[in-house]
């Protein structure tokens, strides 16, 4: 089933409100023959035909006219809500500190990042970065306001919510025998050493986060050999370029962690990752609250808008 987007809506009710493709057409500022695409997919979604196009211009159906009132009332209640999220962006203001999880980096974070300071203008946002040891970026010690991180956190009062979700792909040395595979399962990898994460020191259970990027424990049993461990994600690179081990990584982390000596393979059996946005559970900030509802409607929307079907 063809997905209804807000555009169909507008295009129209522009084309119904002005009985005409052309005057439609600019009204909306498309080509005619776009805006002629869009209407003929929007009636294929609905299912029936909501406009007569005839010699002395377009009229609407019956049935178009039952779908242009609600038209109409889905785009009013759309303009009172942009408008009302206006309003309460004027009245959020302050500092809001966010910790940065640097294994949680990529496109995502930022597209997130940039939505908030584009809504809440009036926050002063202060970034501050976390390595791997750090995986509640500030939230225990209450350094950061809320954070964008990879679970998990292994720690009493702090609340998660998933904003999106890759799968995780193994990274090797050049030169490895297991670099030549198209793909790759943790059997094929048992027995070799892995570069681990430290200890976590920051009041979570110091070995979940680690164990949670060994995969450990494994469905096989197999226990992962550690040949080095890494602090920071430079050293993490160090040791897998010096081939003290291999490791896993988001499949998004291929484009920032690439340089020469490593390589990237995909695993077939290796659970995904998720990038989250955590905040304590005692916070009641206004400004906290107006961030986690903010980068989960547009992770939301960007996730439907890449899964959705592509419209001209």
């Amino acid at each position: 089933m063809l997905n209804i987007e807000l555009r169909h809506l507008r295009y129209f009710v522009a084309v119904a409100e002005e009985n005409s493709f052309t005057a439609a057409a600019r009204r909306v500022h498309v080509a005619q023959q776009v805006l002629s695409t869009q209407i003929r997919q929007l009636e294929d979604a609905v299912g029936t035909q909501l406009l007569d196009r005839g010699p002395r211009g377009v009229t609407v159906t019956p049935a178009g006219k039952a779908f242009l009132t609600a038209a109409r009332e889905t785009l009013a209640d759309l303009d009172r809500g942009v408008a009302a999220a206006r309003n309460a962006a004027r009245a959020v203001t302050g500092t809001l500190s966010v910790g940065i999880s640097l294994a949680a980096g990529g496109y995502t974070r930022t597209m997130l990042l940039a939505a908030f300071e584009r809504a809440y203008p009036q926050v002063d946002v202060r970034l501050v970065t976390f390595d791997l040891t750090q995986p509640a970026c500030g939230l225990l010690d209450r350094g950061t306001d809320v954070a964008l991180l990879r679970p998990p956190v292994a720690a009493a009062g702090i609340e998660l919510r998933r904003l999106d979700e890759e799968s995780r792909v193994f990274v090797l040395p050049a030169g490895h025998p297991l670099t030549f595979r198209d793909t790759l399962t943790l059997a094929e990898v048992a027995g070799q050493p892995w570069v681990a994460a430290g200890l976590a020191t920051d009041g979570c259970d110091p070995a979940a986060w680690r164990d949670d990027w060994l995969v450990n424990p494994r469905p096989d049993g197999d226990t992962p050999l550690i040949g080095a461990v890494a602090d920071t994600i430079e050293e993490w690179r160090e040791h897998i370029v010096a081939g003290h081990g291999l490791s896993l990584c988001p499949v998004s982390a291929e484009t920032y962690n690439a340089r020469p000596g490593i390589v990237f393979v995909p695993g077939t059996d290796v659970p995904s990752t998720a990038l989250c946005v955590a905040w304590r559970a005692d916070e009641d900030r206004p400004v906290v609250r107006s961030f986690v509802d903010l980068v989960t409607s547009v992770a939301g929307h960007a996730q439907r808008d890449h899964g959705a079907v592509a419209l001209a």
